[in-house]
């Protein structure tokens, strides 16, 4: 079992909140869930109302009228319309919502191409653009990419087509000369949250086109009646959470309304198949199941396969056809799972047990540039993120993982560490060593580049050079934040049920966590790879059953555990219909 050094720190403590609760804070919530929302920064109960209501208007988004103007023109003129879309859930979700509410809009010639991984690369590429161009279209829309895509407008416009990129992704340097750009991140942009998922940016841009074509009497003339884009809120909310972007309140309220137009069933079919292959109920869906049972699905297509797959599965109307394609889906990610385990466990045997510590004052170590910026001919560019992801989770450290392309080219996927803004460390490398990188992009705490296979080693040395830079200057010891430690009376099934209740959690709104000592009364494995506790803890009378996953190798003995450190959630384990409380424990350090 790997053990890393963390510096557990509680969210800052408010003691009696009750004592000094100004009117309306609250006031049916329990204490722990009082808490629990202050240490989020909620201070009025009507910051969780998440009605539609006091959702973010759309007038603050810059370039909205020429947007709009374009959009809503070529649905009246009868154009034919491209959507460009992505091979992720964001991407899948927004263009699976811009077909879906253009048809609604009475658009008659709407079609969508997403770029192949393994052949395009991402987003509006030259090479896409060409390939789009062969079907002719007069506007393309892109969806969840474009902001950096200037080599694919250049080719689109000079054949004459009009493009709009919608977007989220962080502007670079130069933007392309597309017709329209709207994404909140983009220089000028008033709206007051940078978070929205790409989806939420294409829901934002069809709000603004239904408000333009009743304005202008289209769906009289045309005898349609205007859809209730609420109506949509399930792919909205999908693509949100599976992103993983900030839920900041205007997020939390279009994943809200989503979570419960799903949990009434008044959600696309495909969603509907998706839950019940991965056996969740969709009546009691939260945010999590979306995380956790229907994104890797999805992902898995755009991963291995293609994820015209995923969309196809969003756009059924068909029981039938929306569980075919959800089978499809998950034997896909089947696949997955059986690819990343033989490609994390190449990179565990190069990582070791690697930590920031041995970034400290170091000089120049070929070694430690081979273990944060890893490559390997095996390894299957589809899953570069996730092996990045999995290998910054063990190590503390922001990591690079880097596979193979048709043309000899090298992909990579970086994921970062609280802290360090990982797109802006690319664009130092980029900015100090001119042509090193072919082309990057990304966000704080992921991006992804395209380098010369000759270059590997000279960007090894290069970002080996940032990334110790960083950790001499802020520290080797990781940091992780919880919700402080629960008194005996606080674990309990009602306050788990109550955490569980809250469908919302999320990046920036997250899921509560705990520190707790406890004696270690029996540990046994199980599913090969997940550590069974029984725990004791002082003035707590009952036992508390405990699980850890993914924490034990393969043929790994259990070591000796008497007394743990353990960061832990409270969970709500049902079986059997019967429920029973259940600590979830995120890491551990035996003691």
């Amino acid at each position: 079992m790997h053990f890393r050094n963390r510096k557990i720190v509680s969210r800052p403590e408010v003691r009696d909140i009750g004592k000094d609760c100004p009117p309306g804070l609250m006031p049916i919530q329990s204490e722990l869930m009082r808490r629990l929302f202050w240490h989020r920064g909620i201070r009025d109960e009507r910051e969780l109302d998440y009605s539609l209501t006091n959702m973010l208007n759309p007038d603050g988004l810059h370039n909205r009228e020429e947007a709009t103007e374009i959009l809503s023109r070529a649905i009246v003129e009868d154009r034919r319309i491209m959507i460009v879309g992505d091979y992720d859930v964001d991407g899948a979700t927004a263009t699976t919502l811009g077909i879906r509410v253009l048809n609604a809009f009475g658009a008659g010639h709407v079609r969508y191409l997403v770029p192949d991984r393994f052949k395009h690369g991402y987003g509006l590429s030259k090479e896409i653009a060409e390939e789009a161009l062969r079907q002719e279209p007069e506007l393309v829309v892109t969806v969840d990419n474009g902001i950096s895509s200037i080599e694919g407008v250049e080719t689109l416009k000079n054949q004459g087509v009009k493009v709009l990129i919608t977007d989220h992704h962080l502007p670079g340097e130069y933007l392309p000369q597309a017709d329209a750009i709207l994404n909140p991140n983009q220089k000028d942009c008033q709206f007051e949250s940078k978070n929205l998922a790409g989806v939420g940016v294409m829901f934002y841009l069809l709000i603004m086109v239904r408000r333009n074509l009743i304005e202008n009497g289209w769906f009289e003339a045309s005898g349609l009646k205007p859809p209730n884009l609420a109506n949509y809120l399930d792919l909205v909310a999908l693509g949100t959470v599976a992103d993983v972007v900030p839920l900041d309140r205007n997020n939390r309220i279009l994943v809200s309304q989503g979570l419960s137009r799903i949990r009434a069933g008044k959600c696309c079919r495909g969603i509907l198949a998706l839950l019940e292959i991965s056996k969740r109920k969709s009546e009691e869906v939260a945010s999590t199941d979306l995380a956790f049972a229907v994104a890797p699905r999805l992902n898995a297509a755009g991963r291995l396969d293609n994820i015209t797959i995923g969309i196809e599965c969003l756009l059924s109307d068909s029981d039938e056809q929306a569980r075919e394609y959800a089978t499809r889906l998950d034997q896909i990610n089947m696949k997955r799972r059986d690819i990343e385990k033989s490609m994390k466990e190449d990179a565990l045997k190069i990582i070791g047990d690697l930590s920031p510590s041995d970034f400290i004052g170091s000089n120049s170590d070929p070694e430690l540039m081979q273990r944060i910026c890893l490559y390997d001919a095996k390894f299957h560019q589809g899953l570069n993120g996730l092996i990045a992801s999995r290998m910054k989770d063990l190590t503390g450290l922001p990591v690079v993982v880097f596979s193979q392309l048709e043309d000899g080219s090298l992909t990579g996927s970086a994921r970062s560490i609280d802290g360090l803004h990982i797109r802006d460390l690319l664009d130092r490398i980029a900015c100090q060593n001119p042509e090193l990188i072919i082309r990057f992009g990304g966000h704080a705490m992921a991006a992804g580049l395209t380098i010369d296979q000759e270059r590997f080693e000279q960007f090894r040395a290069a970002y080996l050079k940032e990334v110790r830079a960083y950790i001499n200057e802020h520290g080797d010891v990781e940091t992780v934040e919880t919700d402080g430690m629960l008194h005996a009376d606080e674990i309990n099934l009602e306050n788990a049920q109550a955490i569980a209740d809250v469908t919302t959690w999320g990046k920036s709104f997250p899921m509560p966590t705990f520190f707790g000592r406890f004696y270690v009364q029996h540990a046994r494995v199980v599913g090969n790879h997940h550590l069974k506790l029984q725990l004791a803890a002082k003035n707590l009378e009952t036992r508390l059953d405990a699980i850890v996953f993914n924490v034990v190798g393969e043929d790994e003995k259990i070591p000796s555990l008497k007394h743990i450190e353990a960061v832990y959630r409270l969970e709500v384990n049902e079986y059997m219909d019967r429920k029973r409380l259940q600590l979830l424990i995120e890491n551990f350090t035996p003691i």
